[in-house]
């Protein structure tokens, strides 16, 4: 049998005979040295708890309950404007397009970081103003509106995320 691990310093894959195990080798692609672990035995592995499939119901009812009883304070506290809730940004009166700049940022670093469902809550919430929302990404695409934290983005794949941004808010 042999012991399989990654290089420490390129990730190559590295196959390292049993009696290897517990000393440093070199790594036959980058020469850099890597502890070789030691080899696993049959007996040393365990199985895992099985995954709780209840555990992310119970955590949103969880959620749910500490939201009803948050809005239930504030109506005793005599202020039935913040009881009813969050309300959605296609009922505000005050929505100003600067408001919108943080869906659109956010929209962006989530797709850059790969994490697609968050992207779309973004999207979501800015079809509830398409017009406004699609006003904004053209100030983006155009260069009016500067954002600090979208220069971690390359400007290609930036200008990529926005412009599918705008067509999806067609």
């Amino acid at each position: 049998m042999s012991i399989t691990f990654n290089c420490e310093k390129c990730g190559k894959k590295i196959v390292a005979p049993d009696e290897a195990g517990g000393r440093r080798g070199r790594c036959p692609y980058c020469q850099a040295s890597n502890y070789i672990p030691s080899p696993i035995k049959d007996d040393e592995i365990y199985d895992l708890a099985p995954e709780d499939a209840d555990e992310e119901a119970r955590r949103q009812k969880e959620l749910d309950e500490i939201r009803r009883q948050s809005h239930a304070l504030i109506s005793e506290l005599g202020n039935p404007e913040l009881a009813a809730g969050p309300q959605g940004m296609e009922m505000r009166d005050d929505l100003k397009p600067e408001d919108l700049h943080g869906y659109i940022v956010n929209y962006c670093l989530d797709m850059a970081g790969s994490k697609l469902d968050r992207a779309k809550t973004h999207l979501a919430e800015l079809k509830k103003v398409k017009r406004m929302a699609r006003s904004e990404v053209d100030r983006f695409i155009s260069g009016d509106i500067l954002e600090p934290a979208l220069d971690a983005i390359p400007a290609k794949i930036r200008m990529g995320f926005l412009n599918t941004l705008k067509a999806a808010l067609a």
